[in-house]
């Protein structure tokens, strides 16, 4: 069993590579988000099962599952001016280590490129919006925009009102607001005016705040584990709106009791 052979007792993160140049996952172009990381999670499986169990080992130690791809190829073929990098970063907890640890991994050891346009948080929640949390994450996104690695922040799937007082208290504003139309089927008026007001984007998606539920990890793994975090990185040719590259990075982790 895969697992037996990660022998997942501390974190393991894994980077898919460029999903766009898996066939048997760009055939399904009409899967949501979550089937698509679930398959690109079982690729990236297949491929390291098949090519040995050798862990490549992380800065801080962890093993990193990941495939051979072409991410910084297809980067390096184009001018870094001419590309428009975005990445999505879904959270299953607020503060500022989770959020580091995901774009560090991203940045570094899947990208390995100095700067990204922006950056959209979204944080998974069982419960109403908890602003000091959601500021907490905001402040160590906002260093990362100071040292000019990342260009605009944004949000994802957070109530009008939070909104609007995270955007009073933020050094950094939020240039981006995304609304998932499966929650809320008509953008309120309220939040497209003060939008428009403050020269925000405001975006819908399908994206599930919970990209990869418990029950998809224990089909995979066939055992109970945690996500602590999981990232979307893509890369667009600026001049064409072409989209090149396309992936994601995740942690995951021993359930705790």
């Amino acid at each position: 069993m895969i697992t037996n052979q990660l022998a997942i007792n501390d974190k393991v993160m894994f980077s898919t590579g460029n999903i766009m140049s898996i066939n048997d996952i760009t055939k399904k172009p009409s899967q949501n988000s979550t089937e698509e990381l679930i398959d690109a999670i079982k690729y990236t499986l297949k491929e390291y099962t098949k090519n040995g169990s050798d862990k490549e080992q992380t800065a801080d130690g962890y093993k990193l599952i990941s495939r051979a791809d072409d991410v910084q190829v297809k980067i390096q073929e184009n001018e870094v001016g001419d590309l428009k990098i975005g990445i999505k970063v879904f959270l299953t907890k607020g503060g500022n280590q989770p959020l580091k640890e995901a774009l560090e991994t991203a940045l570094q050891k899947q990208l390995n490129v100095k700067n990204v346009a922006d950056v959209i948080v979204s944080l998974k929640r069982n419960s109403p919006d908890n602003l000091d949390e959601i500021k907490e994450t905001w402040r160590a996104m906002e260093d990362y925009v100071g040292r000019h690695v990342v260009g605009e922040l944004g949000i994802a799937d957070i109530e009008e009102s939070t909104f609007r007082n995270l955007y009073e208290w933020a050094a950094v504003k939020p240039s981006i607001i995304q609304i998932n139309l499966a929650t809320c089927c008509v953008v309120p008026p309220t939040l497209q005016a003060f939008c428009k007001e403050k020269d925000i984007k405001l975006f819908t998606h399908s994206d599930s705040s919970d990209i990869l539920p418990d029950q998809s990890i224990e089909e995979i793994f066939g055992t109970p584990l945690d996500l602590e975090w999981a990232i979307r990185f893509t890369v667009h040719i600026k001049c064409r709106g072409v989209l090149t590259t396309k992936g994601y990075c995740l942690c995951i982790s021993p359930k705790q009791d």
